[in-house]
C-alpha cells in the first residue's frame, strides 16, 4: 500500500509547485514561478517513471496526474502570460486558448494511455514542455529584450505552442536512456546539457534555446515524415 502511494507523493509535489507558482505570479514574481514550473515538470516525470518501475501505473494515477498537470502546466503558464502582457490586445483570449489546448492535450493522452500500449513518441507537444517553453520565454525576454518588442512576439509564441500541443506532431520522450545508435546518443547528450544549463544560473538563457529546439523538433520530424512511409505508435 505504501509503495503504491510513492508515485502520488511526487504528483502532490507537482501540485504544490503549481500552486506556489500561482502565488508568485499574483505577486508578479515571474522568475520564481517559471522555475517552480520547471521543478513541477521534473516531479511529473519522476512520478511516471517510478510508477512504471514499481508496476503501480493505475487509472487513478493517470487521472490524478492530469488534474495536477492542468494546474501546474495549464493554469499557471496561462496566468504568467496574461499577467506579463495584460495590454497586448487579445491576451485574455490567447491565455484561455493555451489553457483549452492544454486540457485537450491531456484528455487525448489519457485516452491513448487507456486504449493502447504507449509507443515510441508522444502525439503532440507534451503540456509540461509547452509550459516550460512559455514561462522560460517570459523570463528570457524580460532579461534580454525591450518590453515593447516582447509583447508583439509573445502572443504568436503562445498561440503556436497551443496549436502544437493539439497537433499530430511526434515528440521524443525525455529522457530516454535506453535509446541506442548515434541519434539516441545525441538525444541523451541533449538531455544532460539541458539539465546542466537549467542548474547553472549563467547558462539559463541557453536552457530556453534548448527547450525551443525540442519544441521545433516535432515540426521537423513531421516535415521529414512527409517523405517517409514510416508508421509509429503514439503515447
Amino acid at each position: 500500500m505504501y509503495r503504491a502511494m510513492l508515485p502520488n507523493l511526487f504528483t502532490i509535489g507537482n501540485l504544490f509547485c503549481g500552486f506556489l507558482a500561482i502565488h508568485y505570479i499574483l505577486q508578479d514574481n515571474f522568475g520564481s514561478a517559471a522555475w517552480l514550473i520547471v521543478l513541477g515538470g521534473v516531479l511529473d516525470k519522476m512520478d511516471g517513471l517510478i510508477a512504471r518501475f514499481m508496476g503501480k501505473d493505475s487509472r487513478f494515477g493517470i487521472e490524478f496526474d492530469s488534474l495536477v498537470d492542468i494546474c501546474t502546466f495549464g493554469v499557471a503558464p496561462a496566468l504568467i502570460f496574461y499577467r506579463s502582457y495584460p495590454d497586448s490586445g487579445w491576451s485574455f483570449i490567447i491565455a484561455f486558448a493555451y489553457l483549452l489546448c492544454g486540457a485537450l492535450r491531456l484528455a487525448r493522452f489519457n485516452a491513448l494511455s487507456l486504449d493502447h500500449e504507449k509507443g515510441d513518441y508522444y502525439l503532440g507537444l507534451p503540456i509540461p514542455m509547452a509550459a516550460i517553453c512559455l514561462t522560460q520565454f517570459v523570463v528570457f525576454a524580460a532579461d534580454t529584450w525591450i518590453g515593447g518588442h516582447t509583447a508583439r512576439l509573445a502572443a504568436p509564441v503562445v498561440l503556436l505552442l497551443s496549436l502544437i500541443m493539439v497537433s499530430r506532431f511526434e515528440y521524443d520522450p525525455i529522457p530516454n536512456f535506453r535509446a541506442s545508435g548515434l541519434g539516441g546518443r545525441l538525444k541523451q547528450i541533449y538531455f544532460l546539457v539541458s539539465v546542466t544549463c537549467m542548474i547553472i544560473p549563467s547558462t539559463q538563457g541557453i536552457f530556453f534555446i534548448l527547450i525551443t529546439i525540442y519544441v521545433l523538433s516535432g515540426v521537423y520530424r513531421s516535415i521529414v515524415g512527409l517523405f517517409s512511409d514510416e508508421v509509429t505508435q503514439h503515447a
